[in-house]
Formats: structure tokens, sequence, C-alpha cells
């Protein structure tokens, strides 16, 4: 398998390019910063984003989360351009298979020489049923034009993706918070204490399905661990770790739910049956935050 670049050294090849590849008015880079608040995965499956430099196609792809190829925010880069070419990008949002598209956006600049400007381009849920006529495009449920002027537009910095819009977290989110719930398909309370059934899993073993409701956390890319203790047996159960996506529940929290943990590892099932287990909960998203949360249950008899 080819390793991709990553998306910092991308950016500083197609810089030092410019310094000395070409002609020496060909010095213009343009990032196009993709951002939305809508969520991946489950409000929109698939983008597909054709970008023009003076009106030549220079790049088009298709990204879809089904594929594993998209995550939100991110950067799509065009190629050096001289300086005052109109750059261009046009995409388009989709629902899983659906043909036709849930959100289509343009946004346009012009290169301009020794700069690397960032465009930034969002794909917006007020926008799902809005339709704009004479060249205009659809932001933040209303038609705009889609030219930004090179002079209105900041110079790029990697760190934008860590404040940039997400459908989980916004500024108004407030501090990263957690709560422990429990459901194999649905965000259900979990109380202190309560008895909760298990159930034995395809490869073996006994789990309880837990489910979370979390606030100020990035939508994808968060890694979740999950631990446990028995505290009557002294023993603590192995943790694990992986990387989720988070599913947007309401106007201030997203879930997620079918988190299975295994409450028999190592022991048999008769030995946890009826016992207290103390569950520990930590969600960290790609920016750093990070949300923690605990609960004891009583496994059921």
């Amino acid at each position: 398998m080819i390793a991709r670049p990553t998306r910092e050294a991308m950016i500083a090849l197609l810089v030092l390019c410019t310094a000395g590849c070409g002609g020496d008015d060909a010095d213009a880079v343009v990032v196009l910063g993709l951002t939305t608040d809508m969520a991946v995965g489950f409000a929109l499956d698939r983008v597909e984003a054709t970008t023009t430099v003076d009106g030549v196609i220079t790049s088009a792809e298709r990204r879809s989360y089904g594929a594993g190829d998209l995550s939100l925010p991110a950067e799509l880069l065009v190629q050096r351009a001289q300086d005052g070419a109109e750059v261009e990008l046009s995409v388009a949002a989709f629902r899983d298979d659906e043909a036709a598209p849930l959100v289509t956006r343009r946004a346009a600049t012009r290169a301009a020489g020794g700069r690397t400007l960032l465009l930034p381009v969002s794909l917006d849920e007020a926008c799902a049923a809005v339709t704009c006529a004479n060249g205009a495009t659809c932001a933040a449920g209303a038609c705009v034009d889609p030219f930004i002027a090179p002079s209105d537009l900041a110079d790029h910095d990697p760190g934008w993706i860590t404040s940039a819009r997400d459908a989980c977290k916004a500024p108004s989110s407030g501090d990263p918070a957690m709560r422990i719930g429990q459901g194999q398909s649905a965000f259900a309370p979990l109380e202190e204490g309560e008895v909760v059934p298990i159930e034995p899993g395809p490869q073996g073993g006994h789990h309880v399905w837990l489910a979370l409701r979390a606030t100020g956390l990035r939508q994808m890319g968060s890694r979740l661990t999950v631990g446990g203790r028995f505290p009557e047996l002294a023993l603590a159960l192995p943790p694990f770790t992986s990387q989720v996506t988070l599913r947007k529940a309401g106007a201030d929290h997203c879930e997620i739910y079918g988190v299975r943990f295994q409450v028999d590892r190592g022991l048999s099932v008769e030995a946890v049956r009826g016992r207290a287990l103390d569950i520990d909960v930590t969600l960290e998203d790609p920016d750093g935050d990070v949300a923690t949360a605990a609960r004891q249950v009583v496994i059921a008899p």
C-alpha cells in the first residue's frame, strides 16, 4: 500500500515548488478548507468536488464516508497558479446512495502572488432546500456571491481546522462533557447502581451495551477508551480503545450507541453475575479536548 502524504507535507511541498518550479509569476497557492455543520456518515455520506483554474478543470474527486476517505473538516489542494488566476471550487454533498445532491456550494477567488490563501467552503444544512439563481450560491441559508476577494481571505494556517465549524462542536458548546447511557440502537438513561442485563457476544464472552451523550467534542476522529473494575473482586477489566464517529442527536449534543463492553474477560460469567461494576469512559477528540464519565452498575444475576 502506498502511504498518502500528510496534509502539512503536501502543502509544504507545494509551497516549496512554487518558489522554484516554474515561472516567476506562478508562485500563488490556494488551499480549499471544506467544512460542514451536518453529521458526516449520517446526514451526508459523500462529497464530489471539482476545482478549476481560469475555467480549466485541475482536479475532480469523490470522497465517501463508507469508503473511509471522507472526514470533515478537510483540506483540498489546488495546483500552483499564476498571480490573478481565478480559482473556483464546486462541491456537492449526497446522502447515502441518492442521485440528487442534498447541498451544493461554489466558492471562488483569485490567486495572489507570493501568498498561500485559505478559501473556506461550507456545506450548510440550512441550504438543503435553497435554490439560487443568477450565478449565486447558498451559504448559511442565503444566496450569496461565490467570489471572495483575496484581500478578504486569510493566509493559510494548518491550525484553522481546530477552530473550524463542526456538527458536534461549536464555540457555544462549552467545556467537553459526557454522560454514560445504555443501548444497542439508541441512547437510554443509565442510573447509578442500575441492574443491567448482559448477553453473549458473537465471538464469545458476555457484554453490556453502552451509549454515550457528549457535548463540546468533534464529531469525527474522537478516541474512545472504556474500562471497568469489579470492586468486590478487586479486579480491573482490560480497557479497550477505538476511534468513533458521533451522531448529531439534538441542537446541543451528539451521541454514540451500540458500544459493546465485555464484562467477563479472563473470568467466568458466573463470577460476575450480581456483582457491582465501575465503568470509566474517556472520549478525546482530535483537538485534544477530553471528556470523562463514570458509572457504577450491577450485572444482572
